[in-house]
C-alpha cells in the first residue's frame, strides 16, 4: 500500500506502526535505571538521571506543542532523528556528570514524545472516524514485546537497548513523514481559553497520586530485582508481563467505563496500585514476585484511560485541548519527577523493601479517603461519570 493510500485512506496501520515504536522506546528508556545500577550509581543518582526525562517533561512540552501548530507530523521526525543519535551520548559516559548532561540532552528531545505523537494520533484516527482504544493496544503490545526482547539481551550486553531504541526512533522519524499536515490542523481547531471543571482537577489529583506511587514502583523495579537476587533478565521479563496485563482492559475499556463511569474506575486504579506495591515488598519468591506484576493492567492503564477518556468525551474542544496538555505534563512531568528523586532520598533513608511498603499503603489508604469524599459530596460530584 502507498504512502498516499495510508495517510488518506481508511487504513490505521500507520497509526498502529506509531503507537507500536513509541511505546517499544519507552520500554527500553524504562530499563536505563537497570543500566546505570549496574555502573555503580547510589539509588539517590539513579533517582536524579531518572527523573530528568520528567523535569524536561514541565519544560519541554509547551516548547514542542508551540513549534507543533504548524507541522506537527514535521516536529516529530525532527525529534525522533536527533534524539537515536544522542542516545548513545548515555550509553557511552564515563561518570555520573557525564551521564547527567547526556540524559539532559536526550530527555529534550523524547521527554515530549509520548504527548506529540498522540496529539497526531487521535486526530489522524478521528479523520478517519477509527478508535483509539484498539490502535493504542498495539502500544502495548510493542511495550511488552520489547521489554521481554531486550530481557534476554541485556544478558548479553547493554548496548542492545541502545540499538533498539534507535532503531525504533528512526524508524519513527521515517513513520512521521507520511502523515497528512491537517492532523496538525486539527489539533489547532481545537485551542482556546476554556476553564477547567472541578471534575478534572479532583480527576487529575487522584491520577497525580496514582501514577507517582507507580512511577516509584517502576523506577527502582529494576534495583529491586537486583537487591531480591534475581538475574538480569528479571527486570524486562517484569516490564513485560505489565505491559501484556493492559490488554484485558483495553479490549473492555470502554464497557467498564460505561458500566461504571471514569471516576470509579479512577479510584480503582489508585487502589490497586497501592495493593500492589504494598504485597510486592512482601514476596521474596519470584514467581509470585512476577504474578503480582500482572496486577499493573490495572494500575496505570485504567488511571490513564478513566481521565484520557473524560478529557476527550466529556469536555468541550478548546477545554480538553488545555486538560491534556496539564494532564501529561503533571503525570509524565511532576509524579515521574516525585517518583524517581524524592523515592530515591526515601530509599537511601529508609531502604527499598520499606519505602514499596509505605507508598503501597499510602496509595490504599488514599483511595479509601477519595472514595469516603466522593460518597459524602456525591451531590457535588454528580457529573464525575
Amino acid at each position: 500500500m502507498s504512502d498516499s493510500n495510508l495517510a488518506t485512506g481508511k487504513s490505521n496501520i500507520r497509526e498502529i506502526l506509531t503507537e507500536f515504536l513509541v511505546y517499544s522506546n519507552l520500554s527500553l528508556t524504562s530499563l536505563f535505571s537497570q543500566f546505570f545500577d549496574s555502573k555503580g550509581y547510589s539509588p539517590i543518582q539513579i533517582g536524579i538521571l531518572m527523573a530528568i526525562s520528567p523535569t524536561f517533561s514541565l519544560l519541554a512540552n509547551p516548547f514542542w506543542f508551540s513549534l507543533s501548530k504548524k507541522s506537527a507530523p514535521g516536529i516529530l521526525g525532527l525529534m525522533t532523528f536527533v534524539a537515536a543519535m544522542v542516545v548513545w551520548g548515555v550509553y557511552l559516559s564515563s561518570s555520573f556528570v557525564l551521564a547527567f548532561v547526556s540524559v539532559s540532552a536526550m530527555a529534550f528531545f523524547i521527554a515530549s514524545l509520548i504527548p506529540i505523537t498522540e496529539s497526531i494520533v487521535v486526530p489522524s484516527l478521528r479523520i478517519k472516524g477509527r478508535r483509539f482504544d484498539r490502535v493504542r493496544l498495539f502500544g502495548t503490545v510493542g511495550y511488552a514485546s520489547t521489554a521481554l526482547l531486550s530481557s534476554f539481551l541485556v544478558e548479553i550486553s547493554f548496548s542492545s537497548i541502545f540499538i533498539l531504541s534507535s532503531v525504533a526512533l528512526l524508524l519513527l522519524s521515517v513513520i512521521s513523514r507520511g502523515y497528512p499536515s491537517r492532523s496538525a490542523a486539527v489539533s489547532e481547531e481545537r485551542t482556546g481559553g476554556g476553564r477547567l471543571p472541578v471534575t478534572f482537577i479532583v480527576m487529575l489529583a487522584v491520577g497525580v497520586a496514582s501514577i507517582t506511587i507507580g512511577a516509584f514502583g517502576s523506577t527502582f523495579f529494576p534495583v529491586l530485582t537486583r537487591e531480591l537476587g534475581f538475574d538480569l533478565s528479571a527486570a524486562g521479563m517484569g516490564y513485560s508481563l505489565m505491559a501484556f496485563s493492559e490488554v484485558p482492559f483495553l479490549f473492555f475499556a470502554d464497557r467498564l467505563l460505561g458500566k461504571l463511569g471514569n471516576f470509579k474506575i479512577l479510584l480503582l486504579g489508585l487502589f490497586l496500585t497501592g495493593l500492589r506495591w504494598f504485597l510486592t515488598s512482601l514476596v521474596d519468591s519470584f514467581p509470585l514476585f512476577m504474578a503480582l506484576q500482572s496486577l499493573h493492567g490495572l494500575n496505570y492503564v485504567i488511571v490513564y484511560y478513566s481521565v484520557f477518556n473524560y478529557i476527550h468525551f466529556k469536555l468541550p474542544g478548546d477545554v480538553a485541548l488545555k486538560a491534556q496538555a496539564i494532564y501529561w505534563m503533571s503525570t509524565m512531568g511532576i509524579s515521574y519527577l516525585l517518583g524517581s528523586v524524592a523515592g530515591g532520598f526515601l530509599v537511601d533513608t529508609f531502604g527499598l523493601k520499606t519505602v514499596y511498603f509505605s507508598l503501597g499503603m499510602f496509595g490504599m489508604l488514599l483511595s479509601v479517603v477519595f472514595t469516603v469524599v466522593l460518597i459524602y459530596t456525591g451531590k457535588r460530584f454528580r457529573p464525575i461519570n
